[in-house]
């Protein structure tokens, strides 16, 4: 067979047909986070402009870069994209695309973490900050250590998939895009480089999960209600907004990690579900960055004057933080 055939024409159609809408959404909105002029939206906006570029480079490199390919009921991603054209091999692939799924996380942790300090007054002055100052810095740690550990292992890893890719020919010798450079093959806990890759994967998306559980249940109920009616207001709306993209993140992105967990370990048969997972993966970015406009009001009210649907209205409000961190927003 040839390892460049694409995956179903079903998949990559609705894949890169979304981007016709998807790219010019986050150039859209990328520009506008760069010059809206707010002066409650100072520094909270470059978590913002992190985290979208996080996506669109995910969405890009999933979509066209990589392009994955499935073959059920095998535990393993063929890759047909650019790369793979290029002639790099799909171990390289694979741990990029892990990579960026687990950075992603991180833009994600550290947005909460932001707004938790921008939230409660003396934070650091209370013990639950403690546990998700530990929370937040693992996060960090598995993301860097996960690099690292990529990167020295690099050898065993591209000698352990000889290895079962070899062992799986002589089983079905017909299956021929087993021979190809572009296939990585998932074996969970038959070598150290699986296993702890599969590990830290697994402990990145709890510790993620408790921290951002934490941080919106703590501040729901410790908002400060001190300082002007307006500045409660916009804490209030800034947490929901980013509780609302994290819930979608959640959904797209949580569920089909919590999926391919599963198949790595006990199998799967269905492709098109496989498929769907991808699809989500994808695309996650997309509805996050929907639901940024919709739900950020800064960013909503830039682009209802932008597009002539509100008139400008200069703000009368002067926000300033209780603590004096004038540009905590």
């Amino acid at each position: 067979m040839n390892c460049l055939d694409p995956a179903p024409d079903t998949y990559r159609t609705f894949t890169h047909s979304l981007q016709f809408i998807s790219i010019p959404t986050y150039l859209l909105v990328l520009i506008s986070l760069i010059f809206i002029k707010s002066n409650v939206f100072t520094t909270y906006r470059i978590f913002l402009i992190w985290h979208l570029l996080e996506n669109v480079s995910f969405e890009l490199y999933a979509g066209w870069i990589v392009e994955p390919v499935l073959h059920a009921p095998y535990t393993l991603m063929r890759t047909s994209g650019i790369l793979s054209k290029a002639g790099v091999g799909g171990l390289v692939q694979t741990l990029i695309l892990c990579l960026g799924i687990q950075y992603n996380a991180v833009s994600i942790s550290e947005m909460f973490w932001f707004r938790y300090k921008a939230s409660i007054i003396n934070y650091k002055e209370r013990g639950y900050t403690y546990f998700l100052r530990f929370l937040v810095n693992a996060t960090r740690f598995i993301a860097i250590f996960d690099v690292v550990f990529c990167t020295v292992t690099f050898d065993d890893g591209f000698r352990f998939q000889q290895k079962y890719k070899t062992d799986l020919l002589k089983l079905h010798p017909s299956d021929t895009f087993l021979t190809c450079d572009s296939v990585y093959i998932m074996v969970p806990f038959e070598d150290y480089v699986s296993a702890v890759f599969v590990i830290s994967w697994i402990l990145q998306s709890i510790v993620l999960f408790l921290s951002v559980f934490g941080i919106s249940i703590f501040v729901k109920f410790n908002l400060p209600k001190s300082g002007s009616e307006a500045t409660w207001k916009l804490q209030q709306h800034l947490m929901r907004s980013l509780i609302i993209q994290a819930s979608i993140h959640a959904i797209m992105l949580g569920i089909p990690n919590m999926m391919f967990v599963y198949a790595f370990l006990f199998g799967y048969k269905n492709e098109s579900i496989a498929y769907a997972a991808f699809f989500c993966l994808t695309t996650h970015g997309f509805a996050s960055s929907l639901a940024m406009i919709i739900f950020t009001k800064p960013l909503r009210q830039y682009f209802l004057v932008l597009f002539k649907l509100k008139k400008p209205v200069a703000s009368k409000t002067s926000i300033i933080s209780v603590n004096k961190r004038a540009s905590v927003f």
